[in-house]
């Protein structure tokens, strides 16, 4: 009975509230009736004449978009409800449009990614399309480093935010690679980097396939290209792709980023050493997209006022238009960059610098049959211009004009994916020097380059475990009328112990023309009847895991022979370039083991421990065997980032120890090594959200630690007291980057 009774009490409540007259019922819950009731009519709208009830209520259309907040991207499959009921999803356009009851409703609009936003609105009384903007979700993924593991090729895949935002590389994509396994940068901050004990110069970099002659510009300045210009870059310490070659060490192979076609974007950048920009926009008529981007130095007058014999100037620009015409997809790229840098008086090098060079490429896709053609042809003019040391009124200068053409048909298939194709380059260099060069090197003469390649590859899926990649490679060379051919066959297999762990091995030989220790436009291709081709075979075992949850740890071991053209005398500071003995063609091995934690970046706490132990050596003649000028025996980089709500904090750690040095006293020459070098880089920044752009502050200080670098030892005379050179730089930066 008791049951029953409260049975009945629960039921009648709502009766009660709806206002409906009931036996029994308090004069406050009457009123109660009555002001709810009179809170439905508001709702619900016009009440009937006679009192007479409507079979439905009145309806209203709500119209809307849904964008992301700081931005004019639409939000696509976002859900709507209108009083907690599911009404409708956004499109592609982040519109929608559902009916409401009349009166004051409670939207609720929601999507993954995004907080969570609610607005009040009465689709009968106000028509008007509803705009809301959602804030992205803090602390949700933004960014991601990924280690590839579905092709047995070793490269390092970097993506997103974290080319431009990795602690101690100034926001340059390609001054990552400093803190990545097998790279040694010999003389910090300088970007040279010696990939596996190889020279500078045995290192390719490309951009959509094309070779970039200049990687960053003069002194201490960023990479030539904009970082925000970047959609990915790939990085090869070695075994590196059959389509890519002409390199005998690493690669790194970068992405341009394709414009949105959807609107006009843009982004502007603002840095204590430079300011740049990025527009992208649609084509007229649709069916494509193009983006600009753009950079100059305003560091010129600032270096005069502190040097006041020293002027420094540097420009880029990156274009890139994408169209569409039917199932032919067409891009077109065009990218520049120039440095001039002017010295008098003081210690050399003093005279002018000049650097510039400008690429243009047409590259068209296709699909053909069940598989796809792509087809390039770009055009290249490289000028530069140095002084000759020791020599005032002297000064050595080099220009050369490129055709690049670059042809492939892909195709996959069940079991096999395969691809063949043909790439080569045809140079015509003209150097020019007040002073006249006397022996057989021909870097200093006119001379024409041709350059041509043909490939196969292919990547087989032997079962579920096993992947193969059989490729090779025919090179051809001639230079200054001399022909030399070579066979670079590679092959790379990765085994699945089980899901989340592999074994992966490569091998192969690689081939390069001469080269220069250091790359320099226009000075290249060169010395084939003096040095012979520079070659190298590689090989490399590793094996990775991911059973940690959110670690991933992978441990590769290698060894390289190299043959290449190397300095005769590494203790001369400003060599002849013009002298026919300024290098000799030299044997050279390394080998060692990299080892990589990584935690990945969509974590709150991210980043990756990259170690190297290597021996890198170098015939030296007469059966004396030593250390190659960039080999240090250990290397540590632990890089880490946090985000705390909108605001990011990083830091890097580096350590490596000291690279030989050749000393020539009075009895003998010796090896002695520099002192082990560290230092520590700290980055903070915070975005600021607001409706249509986005603002990202942030601060850098590279060599927080104030460490002191000694980069060379040698002795005055030859039976003094060894002197240390040695510096200490620290590069603080402080800026804004927008994005509308």
């Amino acid at each position: 009975m008791i049951a029953l009774l409260l049975f009945l009490a629960v039921e009648a409540q709502p009766i009660l509230d709806a206002g409906v007259a009931a036996d029994g019922a308090t004069a406050d819950v009457g009123e109660r009736a009555q002001d709810h009731d009179a809170a439905t009519q508001r709702d619900a709208g016009p009440v009937p004449p006679d009192g007479a009830v409507p079979d439905t209520l009145p309806m209203g259309t709500l119209r809307g978009q849904v964008l992301a907040k700081g931005t004019r991207m639409p939000v696509f499959a976002a859900d709507i409800t209108i009083d907690q009921n599911p009404a409708a999803e956004s499109d592609v356009e982040g519109k929608f449009e559902t009916t409401a009851p009349c009166g004051l409703r409670r939207i609720t609009i929601q999507a993954p990614a995004f907080e969570t936003a609610e607005v009040e609105r009465d689709a009968c009384a106000d028509p008007t399309p509803l705009l809301v903007r959602l804030a992205p979700r803090e602390n949700a993924p933004v960014y991601e480093t990924v280690v590839t593991t579905q092709a047995p090729q070793p490269a390092l895949i970097l993506r997103g935010q974290e080319l431009t935002k990795t602690p101690g590389s100034l926001g340059d994509p390609f001054r990552t690679i400093e803190s990545l396994p097998g790279v040694a940068s010999p003389v910090w901050p300088l970007p040279i980097y010696a990939i596996r004990g190889a020279n500078p110069g045995n290192t390719g970099f490309m951009l959509d396939d094309l070779r970039v002659p200049a990687l960053f510009h003069l002194a201490l300045g960023p990479s030539v290209i904009h970082p925000y210009f970047f959609d990915e870059l790939a990085f090869y310490p070695g075994g590196y792709p059959a389509r890519y070659g002409r390199y005998v060490a690493g690669l790194v192979s970068a992405q341009t980023r394709q414009a949105d076609s959807d609107m006009v974007h843009a982004s502007v950048d603002v840095r204590l050493y430079d300011a740049g920009g990025l527009l992208s926009a649609p084509l007229p008529g649709g069916n494509g997209a193009v983006v600009a981007a753009a950079r100059y130095s305003y560091t010129g007058p600032l270096v005069s006022l502190i040097s006041p014999g020293l002027s420094l100037n540097y420009w880029d620009y990156q274009v890139r238009a994408d169209r569409n015409l039917g199932p032919l997809h067409l891009t077109l790229l065009a990218l520049g960059s120039q440095d001039t840098m002017s010295s008098t008086g003081g210690a050399p090098p003093y005279g002018d610098f000049l650097m510039v060079f400008h690429r243009v490429s047409l590259r068209a896709r296709m699909p053909v049959g069940n598989g796809q053609v792509i087809a390039q042809v770009a055009a290249g003019y490289d000028h530069s211009k140095a002084p000759i040391i020791n020599l005032r009124q002297s000064s050595m200068a080099a220009e050369a004009f490129s055709v690049m053409p670059r042809l492939a048909y892909r195709r996959p298939t069940v079991w096999v994916d395969w691809e063949a194709g043909f790439d080569g380059e045809l140079q015509w260099l003209t150097p020019s020097s007040s002073v006249e060069q006397v022996g057989d090197s021909d870097l200093g003469q006119k001379r024409t380059a041709r350059l041509l390649a043909g490939y196969a590859a292919a990547t087989i899926r032997a079962g579920s475990r096993l992947l193969l990649t059989p490729e090779v490679r025919l090179d051809s060379y001639s230079i200054s009328g001399v022909a030399k051919a070579d066979v670079g066959p590679r092959l790379g297999a990765r085994l699945l112990v089980e899901p989340k762990t592999w074994i992966e091995a490569r091998g192969g030989r690689f081939s390069q023309a001469p080269s220069l220790p250091l790359q320099i436009p226009a000075a290249e291709n060169f010395g084939l009847a003096l040095y012979g081709l520079q070659t190298s075979w590689q090989a490399s075992l590793g094996a990775g895991t991911k059973r940690l949850r959110g670690v991933e740890i992978e441990l590769t071991g290698y060894v390289q022979r190299y043959v290449l053209t190397d300095l005769r005398d590494p203790t001369v500071a400003w060599p002849d370039l013009l002298a026919s003995d300024f290098l000799v063609r030299r044997d050279a091995r390394s080998y060692g083991a990299e080892l990589l934690i990584r935690r990945p970046a969509s974590e709150r706490l991210h980043g990756w421990l990259a170690y190297t132990i290597s021996q890198n050596q170098r015939a030296l003649g007469g059966g004396v065997i030593g250390p190659s000028d960039w080999d240090q025996r250990h290397i540590l980089n632990l890089v880490l980032g946090y985000r705390l709500g909108r605001n990011t904090f990083g830091g890097r750690a580096h350590l490596n120890t000291g690279r030989p040095v050749l000393i020539r006293g009075s009895d003998a020459e010796t090896f002695v090594r520099l002192p082990t070098y560290y230092q520590i880089d700290l980055r903070a920044e915070r975005r600021f959200l607001f409706n249509r752009f986005v603002l990202d502050v942030y601060l850098e200080m590279v060599n927080c630690t104030l460490s002191r670098q000694i980069f060379d030892m040698g002795q005055n005379v030859p039976s003094g007291p060894i002197v240390q050179d040695s510096q200490r730089i620290v590069l603080p930066s402080l800026g804004v980057h927008g994005e509308f």
